[in-house]
């Protein structure tokens, strides 16, 4: 019988049948004494056996086998040594069984309350558990024990391992960088409040996240994981839209959570915003309507040369359509006012995943799709407003190329101060300007002032209108680059100064050095700039040989030289 219940690996049950037999045996032929002996022998060697098909079960993934076996070794050998409880612990962690994991964690601390192994399993099973605290907490006690043991090989084997402390400072350090180049200020879409950059790193510290990490971070620090999380979680939404009259500002809202303002068309807009922003997982969600102090020059300076880079980095930019209802239909984009404003231009440039929704929060066009910039239907309709290809507006990169188009495509923007049509593009353009409220085109001036000193690029100069009060070279609005400038191919030559051209072309004389040298020069010539307000245009002077009373005279004493 005993043999049946082995093959069919009922180990325990064969274990007692052949115990029975034992018994009977040592019943007719032995002491008392003797008896004793020959079962705890047999136990011993039985629970010895048990652990090694525990020890096989684990190698292979049966753990529920391994508990098995290992709770029959214990049941045959209570006195078993306390190696066989961390073995079953760690056999209930990978079964999923943690109270009972930490039984047997603290069975061993029993055991041998100065041994770290028993602490080891305690903040395996409760960091399992998702208990993490606790588990930094035993995890603690076990480098402590560590720190203490006079056994050299005890030293040894935990001799990798980090300390909470440093793993605390690692995440720290990760939440830093993560919030490094976002906004100042945030909304927490979970709480409503307004949050700098010292509280929303506090915030952090409060999750089960960052005592997660510390928890997990063990043997040596998992940047990687680390700053995957912290990442994760510092996601961002940005707002887009066109402001109205009674925004809430950020005076209002400091003093409050957005959640209980009172009220109103625009406060119910940006309690929708942020609560569609928490809804698709963002913890953090920006308003330029609350998050920026503009009593606070330095902040306004900060936000409005930022603001580019805080849209493109961004997971995610809800465009709200003032004005468009539900349901709405091909063309309503188009005409849409937030199409016509200078801010929302870089808003869309910048941000690499849109969503756009009618002035009722449902999507346009029900385009139930994580990003709008990928629907054809939205591509469609952008080229249709802006008149430029979806191939040119996908490849807009903010910088100093293409200057001459990107000023065509803001110059059918509107604002409500004359400053923001050149304070809207400093991150379309990669510059950073004074922020001077009250300058009127001045703004325009400076920009585009910059612009060619920084590129060299004379197309900006190629302009009809009027004048700023900046430079006379420089235009006072923005407009007037609505049309690209004209060719400079010079226009068709008469007949008769075709055949004058061409009569001698044998007569006329190469000189390749002169070409060279003039070559040289042209090429050495500075940029065009300006210096304060004053515009500096570099030029060549022709010394001209004597002009003859016709043309054909002309054409052979007329001589170039770079001289």
């Amino acid at each position: 019988m005993c043999e049946y219940f082995a093959t069919i690996d009922r180990i325990t049950d064969a274990i007692e049948c052949f115990q029975k037999m034992v018994d009977e045996l040592v019943e007719e032929t032995s002491t008392h004494d003797e008896k004793a002996a020959w079962v705890v022998d047999f136990k011993h060697r039985c629970s010895g056996k048990l652990e090694s098909f525990g020890d096989t079960a684990m190698s292979v993934g049966r753990h529920h086998d391994a508990i098995s076996h290992y709770s029959a070794a214990l049941g045959l050998d209570p006195t078993a040594p306390q190696g066989l409880f961390t073995k079953r612990s760690k056999a209930h962690i990978a079964g999923g069984l943690w109270e009972a994991a930490l039984n047997d964690a603290n069975k061993v601390i029993e055991f041998d309350p100065l041994s770290p192994c028993g602490y080891e399993m305690k903040h395996a099973a409760l960091h399992e558990a998702g208990d993490y605290e606790n588990a930094t907490s035993a995890f603690e006690t076990m480098l402590a024990k560590v720190s203490q043991s006079s056994d050299v090989a005890i030293r040894e084997r935990y001799r990798q391992h980090v300390g909470p402390g440093e793993a605390r400072v690692a995440v720290r350090r990760a939440v830093q960088d993560a919030i490094r180049d976002s906004p100042r200020v945030l909304i927490n879409t979970a709480s409503g409040r307004l949050l700098d950059k010292s509280e929303q790193a506090a915030v952090f510290e409060s999750l089960p996240v960052f005592n997660k990490l510390v928890s997990s971070t063990t043997t040596s620090i998992d940047h990687t994981s680390i700053e995957h999380d912290v990442t994760q979680y510092y996601r961002y939404a940005m707002f887009s839209h066109k402001w109205e009259g009674n925004e809430p500002l950020f005076e209002k809202v400091m003093r409050m959570m957005v959640y209980d303002l009172e009220e109103s068309h625009t406060h119910d807009k940006l309690k929708m915003f942020c609560k569609i922003v928490r809804d698709a997982g963002l913890h953090w969600a920006w308003s330029d309507t609350c998050c920026i102090n503009k009593a606070d020059h330095f902040v306004l300076q900060e936000a409005l040369v930022s603001m580019f880079k805080w849209y493109q980095d961004s997971a995610l930019t809800l465009v709200l359509l003032r004005g468009v209802r539900s349901p709405s239909r091909r063309g309503a984009l188009v005409k849409s006012i937030w199409n016509t404003r200078a801010w929302t231009f870089q808003e869309y440039h910048a941000s690499r995943v849109v969503r756009f929704y009618n002035e009722d929060w449902t999507l346009y066009r029900n385009l139930d799709i994580p990003n709008h910039k990928e629907s054809p239907e939205i591509i469609s309709e952008m080229e249709e407003a802006t008149s430029v290809s979806a191939r040119t507006l996908m490849a807009l990169r903010p910088g100093l190329d293409d200057i001459r188009e990107k000023l065509c495509l803001a110059s059918t923007r509107q604002t409500t101060l004359i400053e923001d049509a050149a304070y809207s593009l400093l991150g379309i353009f990669s510059m950073s300007l004074p922020i001077v409220y009250g300058e009127g085109d001045q703004a325009l001036g400076r920009l585009l002032a910059q612009l060619l000193t920084n590129s060299g690029d004379t197309s900006i100069l190629a302009w009809t209108g009027r004048s700023g009060s900046f430079n006379s070279c420089l235009p006072a609005n923005i407009i007037v680059f609505k049309e690209f400038p004209t060719s400079h191919i010079p226009s068709a030559t008469l007949s008769t100064e075709t055949e004058i051209t061409t009569a001698r072309p044998r007569s006329f004389s190469f000189n390749l050095t002169l070409a060279m040298k003039l070559y040289d020069r042209l090429h050495e010539l500075p940029i065009p700039m300006f210096v304060g307000k004053r515009m500096k245009l570099p030029c060549l002077a022709f010394k001209l040989g004597p002009v003859s009373a016709t043309a054909s005279e002309n054409y052979d004493h007329q001589k170039i030289s770079p001289d």
